[in-house]
């Protein structure tokens, strides 16, 4: 289970680990240390101006207080302004850290570097719940991203997909001394590191012992040693022996993407994309956006949890961080209504009790889900104007001149030529694209590309009623059997109904009294007088193990052909190859607006060749043909194994 760190603070005010007996940063100036050990020995930021990549990857093997991202970020900022012509425009810094300071003591360690304040304070604002996996944090428009992978570095690297040419362009091999934690300084995480590197790639570590520099000459790197800082007399510089030739073939900023959907799945996608400068078309069924399930006036945003170690959780976990730091600049500045005051799950009966007796009992962090008076609470849970935020996420990405929108466009089929994709609308028009990803939600498996994908339909149906005072609990979400949101514009929804494979989207007044019975149960008050005003009903897409559908698809060999195509099955699961440019992403079930933003990122990372911000794992349990995969990759297991 994932524990935070427990430090204390020696005489010169660093902050010492109690686990490992050993400071996280110099006492003689660290942050000039990490100027000296870790930029000036990988050559930054000299690199950065000729660097073949618009975008410049860093991996450290100890987060630590992030005082080395801090320091490279500064750096970063200070080359945008001094060489506006260098090739590299986004940094890209990827930290492991297996016991994270808590937000309380990260505050305490970085007070000691007032000149990083500006940058610490945006650090600060959105460091991620301590839940084990990669947390994907964003600043400066995207140009800076962090992923924090929290666990056991030497677990975490080989969960992590790197296609063959590599993504790291520097390696920071920090942490606490080697005599001091000898198991992080090992010939499998160097071989690891090794695996991870793109060409010309370098790496800098503060110390200069024997062990890891024969380990590092072993795994692939040129070693070599550099005076030390300070009182330390030596230290070690490396660079990457490979000699493959990085690959540049994924997605460039001239192919045209086409996104098929309408609701928050599209608008992820066409938001992300278009703020990273690719041209996007989408082609929407409807006369506008956000016309089904993401075009309710209110919506709940809360995560879902199991356990800390299983692949949902890890998803659900990072997917709810990711989302708030998405959307909220969004959210401020174009005045959606919505409100972070908490969610209430009740304990509406034994089986639901179990449920949150479990997930209490799992060790998440206090700050993601606590216990209240009557059930579970997500403490930054709340809800939103989910028909406004989509919208508006396509409004903003109109803005870039990167989207085209052509409404009214149902795609009927569409088919792979030698140079692009045909999409065909109900007109039997023609359009071109490059790549295709479909967002379209419950309709994903109408064609014959898709037919069979694990997707459910589900009709929900939302009532509206006169805003009333449930109990004085109406300042935060509640659910239960069904859910009650808080009152906005003198109003509450209520719902929702789950109807399987029903495409209806008429308003039933059988459904306004069962919502009417789900919110008396919720709340215990069978007597509550209730008036409806209105509802709405839409289609949700469901899958069976609450993951949405995120990823490439591909044509997979019959089961009779396992014996050929086992030796291009790998342990990472049957990944995305260069040929692959048709996406899916879809499945996103009742949890749509916790779980699109992070999916829409990682399916447009799988398409543009940047690391994934999630684990193997994930990836594969995402997988939109992950229902024929697990039994594929059960069997190669067994061969590997024979």
């Amino acid at each position: 289970m994932l524990q935070n760190a427990k430090i204390t603070w020696n005489e010169a005010g660093t902050p010492v680990s109690d686990a490992f007996g050993d400071v996280y940063f110099s006492n003689d100036n660290g942050l000039n240390e990490t100027r000296y050990v870790f930029l000036q020995q990988n050559g930054l930021p000299e690199r950065w101006i000729n660097h073949p990549h618009p975008t410049f990857i860093i991996a450290e093997t100890g987060f630590g207080t992030g005082l080395n991202f801090l320091a490279t970020w500064q750096q970063f900022n200070i080359y945008r302004e001094q060489q506006p012509s260098g090739n590299v425009s986004r940094l890209h810094f990827i930290s492991f850290e297996k016991y994270p300071l808590s937000r309380s003591d990260l505050i305490l360690a970085l007070n000691s570097w007032p000149e990083l304040n500006h940058l610490s304070t945006k650090l600060i604002d959105i460091y991620p719940h301590a839940v084990s996996g990669c947390h994907r944090l964003q600043f400066d428009h995207g140009q800076v991203v962090l992923d924090l992978w929290f666990g056991d570095v030497n677990e975490q690297l080989p969960q992590i997909y790197c296609p063959p040419e590599g993504y790291i362009d520097a390696w920071y091999l920090d942490g606490f001394a080697p005599s001091k934690n000898p198991d992080m300084w090992s010939s499998s995480l160097f071989q690891q590191m090794f695996r991870l590197c793109r060409e010309n790639a370098t790496l800098a570590t503060f110390t200069a012992a024997g062990f890891v520099r024969r380990g590092l000459a072993e795994a692939g790197f040129a070693m070599n040693k550099a005076p030390g800082y300070g009182k330390k007399r030596e230290m070690l510089q490396g660079k990457c022996s490979k000699s493959l030739a990085p690959d540049f073939s994924s997605c460039s900023k001239s192919s045209e993407i086409a996104v098929v959907g309408g609701g928050i799945a599209a608008a992820s996608l066409v938001y992300l994309l278009t703020q990273r400068g690719y041209q996007v078309s989408l082609y929407c069924a409807e006369s506008d956006v956000a016309q089904s399930a993401s075009g309710n006036p209110q919506g709940a945003v809360y995560p879902l949890l199991h356990t800390p170690e299983d692949t949902l959780s890890q998803f659900f976990a990072a997917a709810f961080d990711f989302c708030k730091q998405t959307i909220q600049p969004v959210l401020e500045s174009q005045k959606i209504p919505h409100d972070w005051n908490g969610v209430e799950i009740r304990n509406i009966d034994e089986k639901q009790t179990r449920k949150n007796q479990q997930v209490l009992a799992a060790g998440f962090p206090d700050e993601l889900i606590t216990s209240c008076d009557k059930g579970v609470f997500f403490p930054t849970g709340g809800w939103l104007n989910p028909a406004l935020l989509t919208q508006t996420l396509f409004s903003l990405a109109s803005e870039t001149g990167q989207l085209s929108k052509h409404f009214n466009t149902q795609i009927t089929a569409f088919n792979k030529t030698d140079t692009d994709w045909q999409l065909v609308d109900q007109t039997n028009h023609l359009w071109h694209a490059d790549q295709v990803i479909l967002a379209n939600g419950a309709h994903i498996d109408q064609f014959t590309q898709t037919a069979g994908l694990p997707i459910t339909p589900v009709r929900g149906q939302i009532s509206f009623i006169q805003a009333f005072n449930h109990t004085n609990e109406s300042d935060h979400v509640i659910c239960g059997d069904g859910y009650v949101v808080p009152q906005h514009a003198e109003q509450q929804v209520i719902g929702a109904t789950y109807t399987r494979n029903d495409f209806s989207r008429d308003v039933r007044e059988s459904d306004h009294q069962e919502n009417i019975q789900k919110m008396q149960s919720t709340l215990q008050s069978p007597s509550t007088p209730v008036t409806v005003i209105g509802g709405r009903a839409a289609i949700r897409a469901v899958t069976r193990d609450h993951l949405p559908l995120v990823g490439g698809m591909r044509t997979l060999p019959e089961d009779s052909d396992l014996s050929e195509e086992i030796s291009s099955f790998s342990a990472a699961g049957w990944l995305p190859d260069n040929k692959t440019s048709l996406y899916v992403l879809a499945g996103l079930g009742s949890r749509g607006l916790c779980s699109a933003p992070l999916a829409a990122e990682i399916l447009i990372s799988l398409i543009l060749k940047e690391p994934l911000p999630c684990s193997l794992p994930v990836l594969n349990d995402l997988d939109p043909q992950r229902r024929w995969l697990k039994p594929f990759y059960r069997k190669w297991r067994r061969a590997q194994r024979a």
